[in-house]
This record gives structure tokens, sequence and C-alpha cells, in this order.
């Protein structure tokens, strides 16, 4: 690749990643790329819900996030389209809420979140710091991979880019979605 090249790859805006103009298959961290190309807006917020309420039952102060992230309002808004305040205000809240949601990562209602704002919001695309501190702590699990999987992080400028060799790592241990079984 040509130093250009690499110098406009850099610059590119995640809104103009090819995946999200793709309907084939789409990120999701609870569904194999192909299904999730199935799951609608309105299954993908239902999703997030449920788990949002199921953290509720566990720590209330979850409430916080239901308006800026898990309302009918979010389920409306493209980011792509509002204006520099409007996305600061929302990777604001999306930040407060993965520092919130790291303690219970591994329990299925966090996972069940984070699907939502993976479909709605692409926080493996604008996020990416966030979601990383959100799951490192787990490192040695099955699940972290899978994030990590979803991350566009190939170029070696990237400083995310160290993490890349753990994208495969797991691929040759047949990793396993949620929703299948393991080999």
């Amino acid at each position: 690749m040509t130093s250009l090249a690499q110098q406009l790859q850099r610059l590119a805006l995640p809104q103009s990643d090819r995946s999200l103009l793709s309907r084939d298959e789409v990120a999701s961290l609870l569904f194999d790329p192909k299904e999730a190309a199935t799951i609608d807006r309105d299954t993908a917020f239902a999703i997030g819900c449920t788990g949002l309420e199921e953290l509720l039952g566990i720590d209330p102060s979850f409430e916080q996030f239901e308006a800026p992230l898990f309302s009918q309002l979010a389920k409306t808004l493209e980011r792509s389209v509002q204006t520099k305040a409007v996305n600061k205000e929302l990777d604001e809240n999306i930040s407060l809420f993965l520092i919130h949601l790291s303690p219970y990562f591994l329990l299925k209602p966090a996972q069940k979140c984070l699907e939502w704002l993976i479909h709605r919001f692409h926080i493996h695309l604008y996020n990416q710091d966030s979601l990383i501190a959100c799951v490192l702590p787990y490192h040695e699990t099955r699940i972290f991979v899978r994030v990590i999987q979803l991350l566009k992080i190939n170029n070696p400028k990237h400083k995310w880019f160290w993490l890349s060799p753990v994208k495969t790592l797991m691929l040759s241990r047949h990793i396993c979605f949620s929703n299948m079984e393991c080999p």
C-alpha cells in the first residue's frame, strides 16, 4: 500500500466503512454475522432493552442510561447525520455506560446491551477505545475475543493493532457464537 493510501485510510471516517453499507453480514457480538444481517432494528432494540432491564435488577444505577441509549429516541437516532455536539454527547454517554458495564461484562444481560450498541450506534467503529477499556479485564475469555474480532484494527499504524493476533487466536480453536454449539 502506498504512503498516500495509508494516510487516506487513517483519515477515513467510521461512517464510510463498507460494512455499514452491506446487509449480507453485520457486526454482532451474539450472533453469526449472516444471522445478524437478518435481525431488524426492533429486534436488536428489544434484545438491548431486555438486557438493560435485567441489569437494572442487579444494579439500579443503570437507569441513567435508559433515556440516552435505550429509548425510542435512541432507536431512531442516526449518528452519521448528527451534529458534532450531539455525537459528542452520545460518545460521552456510551463511554460512561461502558465504564459502568465493565464489571458485568461476562453476564448475558451486559452482552445483550452491547449487542444493541453495536447494532445501533456501531460502537465497534466509533467507540473502540471505550469498548476495549470495558472488555480488556476479560482478556482471557472467548467473549473478549469476539469483541476484538469486531474491530477494524488490521492497519499496522492503528493503536490497537497489537491486539490483531487475538482475532485469529481463537479461530483456530473453533470459537463459538453464544447461540451455537461448540464442536
